[in-house]
């Protein structure tokens, strides 16, 4: 019965040391957190996409202006047509640009955060508008836009 019990007590000190060993760092894990909006208004390319794009509209318009102006003592079913077929073009056009600009800023904004994930030993990097709250030391917004201003970004369409 002793004998028993001994080696009862030997295994209980046993798995005892072994979940010991097993334990892990309990620090948890580091995390940073990005405001999404802030990055992309004030990031070069950000700024020269939204500049690209106004200066396009503002282009647009002027031909649109213009076009009325032709059309105003003339409107016929052509000209309406044609009125219509510009504007149509002009709204392709505008997408598609807008399209190729935000692909090529959520690509370049991609790459910079995982790389600063990777450089700084990070976990998980969050948006701040999923946080209900965090330490304003997790923030990491101005240096993924450090990150993105020595980064080439094509903005204006070759």
């Amino acid at each position: 019965m002793f004998k028993k019990t001994l080696t009862f007590v030997a295994l209980i000190v046993i798995s005892a040391f072994l979940v010991g060993c097993q334990q892990q760092d309990s620090k948890g894990a580091k995390v940073g957190f990005v405001d999404t909006g802030k990055v992309f208004k004030e990031c070069k390319a950000g700024v020269e996409g939204m500049a690209y794009l106004k200066k396009e509209s503002e282009d647009f318009q002027s031909t649109f202006k213009d076009m009325q102006k032709e059309l105003a003592g003339n409107q016929t079913e052509a000209n309406s047509a044609k009125f219509q077929a510009a504007l149509s073009e002009y709204q392709t056009k505008m997408g598609a640009e807008q399209n190729r600009i935000v692909g090529a800023l959520n690509g370049a904004f991609t790459k910079a955060v995982d790389e600063y994930r990777k450089e700084n030993g990070l976990d998980a990097v969050f948006s701040v508008e999923s946080a209900v709250s965090f330490d304003e030391k997790s923030e990491i917004s101005s240096a993924i836009i450090d990150s993105m201003n020595k980064m080439d970004i094509k903005i204006k369409a070759e």
